[in-house]
């Protein structure tokens, strides 16, 4: 399948799941597969109500390097030191999410992925989980990891001494 072909299969699913007029107007047959990832990443309430598209759909049909350019794991083993942004992990996802730093980031796991957290030096951290996943959090005195279940707050994660 081509880029363009992907990105017409992308937005004709995307339709026929239920996405508004508004974002399926604004989708040209042109668009790169990076402003698809975009779109996936800003519409991620829609992307996980709909569980759309699957894993197996994301490992069939894109590269691992354009996934990675927008953050985004399906089914690996990950050691990773976080810039600020996003962090999204699909499917069977294991390993570390290192935040150093001044960072604000934002972590979904969706499906059976399972990732420890390790925040230092004033890292902000907001942890979305769907499904079955699980996340393992550790953070210093200057940082703060928040979890959410479905975007309803859970806890605030307590702080190493």
């Amino acid at each position: 399948m081509t880029d363009r072909e992907l990105n017409i299969a992308l937005r004709e699913t995307a339709r026929a799941k239920g996405l508004c007029d508004e974002w399926y107007s604004e989708w040209k047959d042109e668009d790169s597969i990076d402003m698809c990832l975009e779109r996936y990443v800003k519409g991620f309430d829609f992307v996980s109500k709909n569980d759309w598209p699957s894993p197996a759909f994301f490992e069939e049909h894109l590269r691992k390097s354009d996934l990675h350019r927008h953050h985004i794991y399906v089914n690996e083993s990950v050691d990773l030191k976080a810039v600020s942004g996003y962090y999204i992990f699909l499917g069977r996802c294991r390993g570390v999410l290192s935040i150093d730093g001044p960072l604000a980031v934002t972590v979904y796991l969706r499906h059976d992925s399972k990732i420890s957290i390790v925040a230092h030096d004033g890292a902000r951290v907001f942890v979305g989980h769907y499904d079955d996943s699980q996340t393992y959090c550790k953070s210093d005195s200057y940082s703060k990891i928040m979890k959410y279940d479905h975007q309803s707050f859970i806890h605030h994660e307590r702080r190493e001494k």
